[in-house]
């Protein structure tokens, strides 16, 4: 009974609670619809004029909720959405926000959207000049209004407008190209006017207009990450040196083909079985037979062998892999090459081996995005010094990467040397064909001197000390907007997408009114750190542009040069294109790369037990190295041997595989070169001293015990130094002692007394070149010198009665005569 009446009370409860929400919702819903017909009430009946415009007005938001202002004048128009071309059916429609960062209320006012359907662009002079405010060129004709409300200081307010195809403003364009556009806000107040000069773009379709040839635009994609990141893990596995260990697999089956099942791993995770899918971002991945091997017959090694030595690694993790931001725009990168397959992507060859299944690219750049041109304005030694060499970048290496990332040894592809940070100098030129590329992509500054003159094709022929070379020059404004970055910081509607996009497309139609007959190829280059998204929106509306035709790399190349020869080397820059902050950066990185690969060779050289030493350079960043980076296959470097040298090598080329992605075209990568210290200081930090307790001594002689432990897989031989702080209290300065591998070694310090006190012992570890390495301890020394038995005491009492005895008769004897 008490069941039933409990549950009784507990579906009144309910019941009563549901209809508390019904009538709650109601309320709501009723609120809303009443908003609504108070806001439609509202708009002016002007609003709707403009042949069936459509307007909405939203109400003001906290800025701090919107978009941060793309201006910083007290009352900013910004662009949110708007139409870039404009075609027989289409109609027009965008989203602007108002802004008001002003301290007071901004009144309510209306939003005008105005055009000049007549008007033709004279010059690409006209064009900038109206994107920058300073050109008056009237706007007639009115595509629509919007009331915008009253906005509370700090506050925002986001309005559409939409103009359906049949509007009889937009009928009336009777040619084709770009069209100024304006967008302006009144309200009454003179210092609340705001206005932004815009464009839209009329396409030929529809239109009675003679047609001319389209112009050929090549966009390219550089397929790379934008950052990667250091893996702790893998540094402290290189430690201890867990390649060393047998796997845990003896068959190769599991990854007998560059599509087996380690490939399908997700890229851009440490995991440890995902040896594969790191591919020659990691020094860890697959193997040789042996570091000789690697470095005299890598190409011939054979398929069993691979196969072992694909499992012999699986158990590694990426000492270089891909940050999380990198693997989400990995992601996006495909999406976009699927949706768009006349997108010309040029890939990192070391990238590629970081999907599970490689896309189809039209090209390869240099391994790792290497910047070529700080390279050339630093100079081979500096990178030679921070473990890069020439041979692990040159175009025959990015091939065997590409090989190893398709699984297919007969992979080709044409090999681009793609622009750094600085720019395209002579130098840089030279070094570029002397490592084996043929042609070289330009982004920014190379013949700034030729933006002024009228579109042209985008490449030059310019000569060097090992033969010409090919340089595919970027046009300057289409690469910019299609970068996502405004032309001049004047020009206040590109400071957003929106605005950017339409200026693209009327820039481009600008360029083929131009010159509509001339045969012309102009490349346009997007960057690594493209927004995707935005870079979709292009491509949508340059793919349906009935002025343009989209070509191929191909086809640009085979074109007919702008410039070649002396007029061509008149084009390159003078100067390195590296800002003082890209400098201090770049140094800041090969410092502490240098330093990094130093610690690796001193420990190898100096603290290594020289019993473990190979005969050959366990340090070098030579050819094998170079080759191992390429397939990936550095894991086996380490494996166990007689000697330490693979383990010493697969440490190296760690460390050359961090500096190769630290100093990468991005400039981003500037706290990579830390994992690499960090795999310095764990490689001398492995052998350490164990702290003793202080010691008491009460003789004149005695020993100090110092344990001296090895973390690392060979061993080692290093010298304990000690010194105190006193001169009655010493301890033997040096010790030499060899410390099995994983053990630990206790020697001890004779210690020598001369009176009683303390002092202070200062342990640390020097190499065998005397030079000190990891932490300093201190012990203390605690001397209490006494006497031992009575006896003693006894001698102490005869002293002293014979030393009184002897001052008594030198006072009271008698002296000779002649004394």
């Amino acid at each position: 009974m008490m069941d039933w009446q409990h549950t009784r009370r507990y579906h009144a409860t309910s019941s009563a609670r549901m209809s508390h929400v019904a009538w709650a919702l109601i309320a709501c819903i009723t609120a809303v619809l009443m908003v609504v017909a108070t806001t439609v009430a509202s708009t002016p009946a002007h609003a709707a004029t403009t042949d069936n415009a459509k307007t909405v007005s939203s109400q003001s938001t906290n800025a701090a909720d919107a978009d941060t202002s793309c201006s910083n004048a007290e009352v900013a128009i910004c662009i949110e959405s708007a139409t870039a071309v404009l075609t027989s059916t289409s109609g027009y429609a965008t989203s602007v926000t108002i802004f008001n960062s002003g301290s007071t209320a901004l009144k309510a006012g209306m939003l005008t959207v105005e055009m000049n359907a007549m008007y033709s662009f004279a010059s690409r002079v006209d064009m900038q000049d109206w994107a920058n405010g300073d050109a008056h060129i009237p706007t007639p004709s009115v595509l629509g209004t919007v009331q915008v409300p009253q906005i509370p200081a700090g506050h925002s307010a986001n309005v559409s407008i939409t103009v359906p195809a049949d509007n009889s403003q937009l009928a009336s364009i009777f040619s084709w190209g770009p069209k100024p556009l304006l967008f302006d806000f009144s309200n009454g107040v003179d210092k609340d006017h705001a206005s932004v000069n815009s464009f839209v773009t009329r396409s030929t379709d529809g239109l009675k207009t003679a047609n001319t040839p389209p112009l050929s635009v090549t966009v390219v994609l550089p397929l790379t990450a934008s950052s990667w990141s250091g893996n702790a893990d893998a540094v402290k596995k290189l430690e201890v040196g867990a390649g060393d260990q047998p796997s845990a697999s003896s068959s190769g089956s599991a990854s007998a083909s560059k599509q087996s099942e380690p490939r399908q791993s997700d890229s851009g995770t440490d995991d440890a079985n995902s040896s594969s899918s790191s591919g020659a971002s990691s020094p860890l991945s697959t193997a040789s037979s042996s570091p000789s091997a690697s470095s005299s017959s890598s190409a011939s090694s054979s398929d069993s062998d691979k196969e072992a030595s694909h499992a012999d690694a699986e158990h590694y993790p990426s000492i270089v892999s891909l940050s999380e931001k990198a693997s989400s725009a990995q992601r996006k990168q495909l999406e976009l090459l699927k949706k768009y397959p006349m997108v010309q992507s040029i890939a990192d060859p070391l990238y590629l081996q970081n999907f599970p299944i490689p896309p189809q690219t039209s090209g390869i750049m240099q391994p790792a995005d290497f910047d070529i041109t700080a390279y050339a304005a630093k100079g081979s030694s500096a990178y030679a010094a921070a473990g890069i060499s020439d041979s692990m970048w040159n175009e025959s290496l990015a091939q065997q990467a590409l090989q190893t990332a398709t699984g297919n040894p007969k992979s080709t592809l044409e090999a681009y040397a793609w622009q750094g940070q600085g720019n395209w100098t002579q130098s840089a030129l030279d070094i570029a064909k002397k490592q084996g590329y043929s042609t070289a992509i330009s982004l920014t500054d190379f013949a700034s001197s030729d933006d002024s003159a009228s579109a042209h094709t985008s490449k030059y022929d310019v000569k060097t000390a090992s033969g010409d070379i090919s340089v595919l020059v970027a046009q300057r404004q289409l690469s910019l907007l299609a970068q996502n970055t405004a032309t001049t910081k004047s020009a206040d509607a590109e400071t957003t997408s929106a605005g950017r996009l339409s200026r693209l497309m009327a820039q481009s139609a600008f360029y083929q009114m131009e010159q509509p007959y001339a045969e012309r190829v102009l490349l346009i280059a997007m960057k690594t750190t493209e927004d995707l998204t935005y870079a979709d929106q292009v491509m949508s509306n340059l793919s349906k542009a009935s002025w343009l035709t989209i070509s191929d790399l191909a086809t640009l190349q085979k074109a007919t040069a702008y410039k070649s020869g002396q007029a061509a080397t008149h084009s390159i820059p003078t100067g390195t294109g590296l800002s003082n902050g890209e400098l201090t950066a770049l140094n800041s990185s090969l410092n502490a790369l240098t330093a990094s690969k130093n610690d690796i060779s001193r420990f190898a050289i100096s603290i290594l037990s020289s019993k473990e030493q190979s005969e050959s350079s366990p340090t070098s960043s030579g050819t094998s190295d170079a080759q191992a980076l390429a397939r990936g296959d550095a894991a086996q470097t380490g494996q166990h041997s007689d000697d330490a040298s693979g383990w010493i090598s697969q440490l190296s080329l760690s460390q050359s595989t961090v500096a190769i992605h630290s100093l990468d075209g991005t400039g981003r990568n500037t706290a990579l070169p830390g994992t690499a210290a960090q795999l310095a200081q764990a490689l001398l930090s492995g052998v350490h001293i164990t702290p003793s307790d202080s010691v008491t001594v009460v003789t004149e002689t005695a020993s100090l015990p110092v344990t001296v432990s090895n973390d690392h897989p060979y061993a080692v031989h290093v010298i304990v130094s000690s010194k105190t702080d006193s001169a009655e209290i010493v301890t033997a300065r040096e010790a030499q002692v060899e410390i099995p591998a994983n053990a630990e070694v206790q020697v001890t310090l004779p210690i020598r007394v001369a009176a009683a006190g303390q002092a202070n012992a200062s342990l640390v570890l020097l190499d065998r070149t005397g030079q000190a390495f990891g932490v300093t301890h201190s012990t203390r020394i605690t001397s209490s010198l006494r006497l031992s038995d009575m006896s003693g005491l006894a001698i102490l009492v005869v002293a002293g009665i014979f030393g009184l005895l002897g001052l008594w008769r030198q006072f009271n004897r008698k002296k000779d005569p002649d004394e």
